[in-house]
């Protein structure tokens, strides 16, 4: 164990006195849960043992749900160039297991990514045995990653990006990361300016590319415009009656947007109003904010699993991995986590589908996504409720003129299924036992995809 290892495990001692507590909660703990818990202890299912699987194994990190979307991304498009890889694919947070789940029942084995203490990592290690480990954007835990490279496994990072706010902390952590970096094979970073930030903590400049960003790739095909007209008909809305979609919202959103919704139902009061919230344990929230001023609503759940008819309104979302599929049916979408200042959320998701997407001016966290819908004339950004309001009241009286601007997203996604297989090539190398070499400075085109 190199010194910047030593220290980092030093420090983690007191957190590491919990860890008797812990192996106590996951023996308990009954059903899901405590099979949650033993997995983040490093103690996996026989099923996953490799010599089970017929070809080569990747161990894909995803964080939570936008990552697992990625990952999406990067499974079809190594589909299509390395058939056969046995893939497991680890999440951090009950949402993003939940989508795995959803989405990769029959292709990969969803997990829950280890504790990074020194024991669940090895025995995750030791059991999964990846041939190649692959992280998405920026996860970067030390004694995982210390102990893959001691092990002789291949490391790459995907999507990689560093944003401005991020790299004070992480060049302060310059001496824990930088040993850690340079036992990547490859790094391919979303932007020049990602590539120089990690480079600056101590990644090799030659093994550093600039491939874009592949987030988006893929939702064309889920985008099935016939699946968007059976779940019309199923809530029992008339393919001209509009529909608002007001998905991921957050903090002041939660009372902003059905403001907006009851202000547009003035001139429009056949429109639907679809209401997401980010965190389901804000969904009290909103039921109040509608029984206060006495308008019915319902929840998806029981209009999708045929429990309920559609009578009210407004449809409350409440579940994880509905909310894609409710953008095809809208005529105005928003996304949320913008209009306040919490960095956004995946605005290409509503393009997909050939919507124009509405937001507000916080973005931070989705730059790359606002500049390509913007360049392609299908973001409409807006700075405050009320201008959220104005804009949405001239739309929803041409929507029309809405549709032919939403009709451009589609073809600002395409590109992003060649960033897609410009990543998988890279792994495909890796498992190929070719190490890539790329300068930053080259390839910056790439970057304007």
């Amino acid at each position: 164990m190199n010194l910047s290892l030593f220290l980092y495990n030093a420090a983690m001692v007191p957190a590491g006195a919990l860890a008797p507590l812990a192996y106590l909660t996951a023996r308990l703990l009954p059903g899901r849960k405590g099979a949650e818990w033993r997995q983040r202890l490093g103690c996996y299912t026989p099923e996953l043992d490799p010599r089970q699987g017929r070809g080569p194994r990747l161990w894909i990190h995803a964080v939570s749900v936008g990552e697992v979307g990625v990952a999406g991304a990067l499974v079809t498009a190594l589909d299509s160039i390395r058939p056969g890889i046995d893939i497991v694919l680890s999440t951090m947070t009950p949402q993003g297991q939940e989508l795995a789940r959803g989405r990769f029942a029959t292709r990969a084995h969803p997990i829950y990514f280890p504790l990074d203490f020194l024991g669940p990592v090895r025995r995750a290690l030791r059991h999964l045995r990846p041939d190649l480990v692959v992280c998405l954007e920026t996860e970067l835990w030390p004694n995982f990653l210390g102990e893959a490279h001691r092990l002789g496994i291949p490391i790459v990072l995907l999507n990689g990006r560093i944003s401005a706010a991020s790299f004070p902390r992480y060049r302060r952590l310059r001496w824990l990361l930088a040993p850690l970096l340079r036992g990547f094979a490859g790094l391919a970073m979303i932007s020049g300016a990602d590539a120089e930030r990690i480079i600056a903590m101590g990644a090799p400049a030659e093994r550093v590319a600039v491939t874009g960003n592949m987030k988006g790739a893929g939702l064309l095909e889920r985008a099935e415009l016939n699946r968007a007209d059976t779940l019309r008909r199923r809530l029992h809305i008339a393919s001209d009656q509009p529909v608002l979609v007001a998905g991921s919202i957050r903090d002041r959103e939660l009372n902003w947007l059905p403001e907006v919704f009851t202000e547009l139902g003035k001139g429009r009061p056949d429109l639907v109003g679809i209401f997401a919230p980010r965190h389901l344990n804000r969904l009290g929230r909103l039921e109040e904010w509608f029984r206060r001023r006495s308008l019915p609503f319902q929840r998806y759940s029981c209009l999708a699993e045929g429990r309920e008819e559609r009578r009210a309104r407004v449809i409350l979302v409440d579940g994880v991995g509905d909310l894609f599929d409710l953008y095809g049916i809208g005529d105005l979408a928003f996304c949320g986590g913008s209009l306040v200042p919490l960095g956004g959320q995946n605005i290409l998701e509503p393009a997909a589908w050939g919507k124009a997407v509405f937001y507000g001016p916080h973005m931070e966290n989705f730059l790359e996504e606002r500049r390509l819908l913007e360049e392609g004339g299908c973001g409409i950004s807006v700075r405050s409720r009320d201008e959220l309001l104005e804009r949405m009241v001239h739309h929803l009286s041409h929507l029309e003129e809405l549709r032919v601007t939403g009709s451009k997203a589609r073809a600002a996604l395409e590109a992003r299924g060649r960033i897609a297989l410009r990543q998988a090539e890279l792994v495909r190398d890796v498992l190929n036992g070719k190490r890539p070499v790329a300068s930053p400075r080259v390839r910056l085109e790439d970057h304007c995809a």
